[in-house]
């Protein structure tokens, strides 16, 4: 492909990822299958166009924005970047020629002029931090000065980290096998049960995987799964289980021998999970599919835990979801909340007395995490709030620098972004 075809590729790749059907991921992915002329040196470079523009997108959407131009247009956003990148190859690039993308039109020309004249450090606030200018206001009132280091560190790209299954081996001999296959890894700063790398790439080629040694899950996952303290001889309820990654942690803490219900609302998300528990040596975890606006009556006053992932915006994912933060908007936060409050009610007539919830959100926001957890229970004074050191321990809870929550930020922590606290059933 010439690299005006691939400018005309990424244009056509964002315009899809900007009407918001699908992850960033899936949509390059597909592309990818049906444009099997594309090489490998191509579908880099077309994947390094889309990110830029998900990582830049508010700096790009500003520029053109100022001279007089549709931030939402595709078509300038790339312009912005290429003027930003290698300008004298604008007119090329946009010449209609090698399948490129059709030259700019007078207006498109004009906007394109207009930018070359404004000055980087002009950018406001939110345009610098990639932050969308209607997110902007909520970031900034929550960590005020740090606003700027946070998401930054939330603009970055993430690192790859990987659970050890300590069902069939440790840590040590797991970043043994993976060396052996060329895959070198580090231990992470805070579960005990983690790796970390740099390296992308197809996991299902390393024998570690394929021998159930390792499984991706990012180390705040870890420490959520850690926060549950699951045990032999409980009954532990995965609630929104999704594919099952938390709860395939939960069994290897329960050493296979407590009974993990891996619940969800969709049964095609749940289908995945049988797979991965048979490559991991699981054999404690029953999946079940549930109606969204509650449990089934078998499951009222049974569990010892019940694990709740909720849905979120996913703020916290913003470094490995650039796309999220383009599909997100304040009322979006507003409907979210409102899911989170019914699964907390929910939750609440699962657990049988002195059991406990773990209440988790993949979100910065305290919208989504302590504030709703404040409302929960003002509303359900049968619960306590029980702090995170109790089960982490002084040592660890101090490393991570927590108080009664745990919250981490990939600012603080170099993890993903997330929230969770530990609410007890008086008995």
């Amino acid at each position: 492909m010439t690299p005006a075809a691939r400018i005309a590729a990424a244009i056509e790749i964002l315009t899809e990822i900007g009407q918001g059907n699908a992850p960033a991921d899936a949509i390059l992915a597909d592309w990818f299958r049906g444009h099997r002329f594309a090489g490998s040196r191509d579908r880099r470079a077309i994947r390094d166009s889309v990110y830029a523009d998900l990582r830049t997108g508010a700096f790009r959407r500003w520029r053109v924005a100022e001279a007089g131009g549709d931030p939402e247009n595709v078509r300038l956003r790339v312009v912005a970047g290429i003027l930003d990148e290698i300008p004298d190859a604008l007119a090329s690039l946009f010449s209609g020629e090698g399948y490129g993308p059709r030259p700019l039109n007078a207006e498109e020309t004009a906007c394109a002029e207009k930018m070359t004249t404004l000055p980087a450090d002009a950018a406001p606030d939110h345009a610098r931090a990639n932050c969308p200018i209607d997110l902007y206001p909520m970031f900034e009132r929550q960590w005020g000065a740090d606003a700027a280091d946070e998401l930054a560190a939330m603009n970055e790209t993430a690192p790859v980290d990987l659970r050890v299954n300590t069902l069939v081996t440790d840590r040590g001999d797991a970043r043994a096998r993976l060396s052996a296959d060329g895959y070198e890894t580090v231990s992470t700063l805070f579960s005990p049960h983690g790796l970390r790398s740099g390296i992308r790439g197809n996991f299902q080629q390393l024998g570690a995987y394929r021998e159930g040694m390792i499984e991706p899950q990012d180390e705040s996952s870890q420490l959520v799964a850690m926060l549950v303290d699951a045990a032999p001889g409980q009954q532990v309820i995965d609630y929104c289980a999704g594919a099952g990654g938390k709860a395939l942690a939960l069994a290897a803490a329960a050493q296979n021998a407590a009974r993990i219900v891996a619940c969800d609302s969709s049964g095609a998300r749940l289908a995945r999970l049988g797979p991965r528990a048979e490559r991991l040596d699981v054999q404690c975890i029953e999946t079940r599919e549930v109606p969204e606006d509650g449990a089934p009556d078998d499951l009222t006053g049974s569990a010892d835990r019940v694990r709740i992932d909720a849905p979120c915006s996913g703020t916290g994912t913003w470094r490995r979801s650039p796309d999220l933060r383009w599909r997100t908007r304040p009322g979006t936060i507003e409907e979210f909340s409102r899911v989170q409050d019914a699964l907390l009610d929910i939750a609440a007539t699962l657990v049988k007395p002195e059991g406990r919830i773990v209440y988790a959100v993949c979100s910065v926001l305290a919208a989504e995490g302590s504030e709703r957890v404040e409302a929960f229970l003002a509303r359900t004074p049968a619960f306590a709030r029980v702090p995170v050191s109790g089960v982490f321990g002084p040592d660890l809870a101090g490393r991570l620098g927590l108080g009664d929550d745990l919250y981490l930020t990939p600012h603080r922590h170099g993890t993903d972004g997330m929230y969770a606290v530990i609410l007890e059933k008086a008995s």
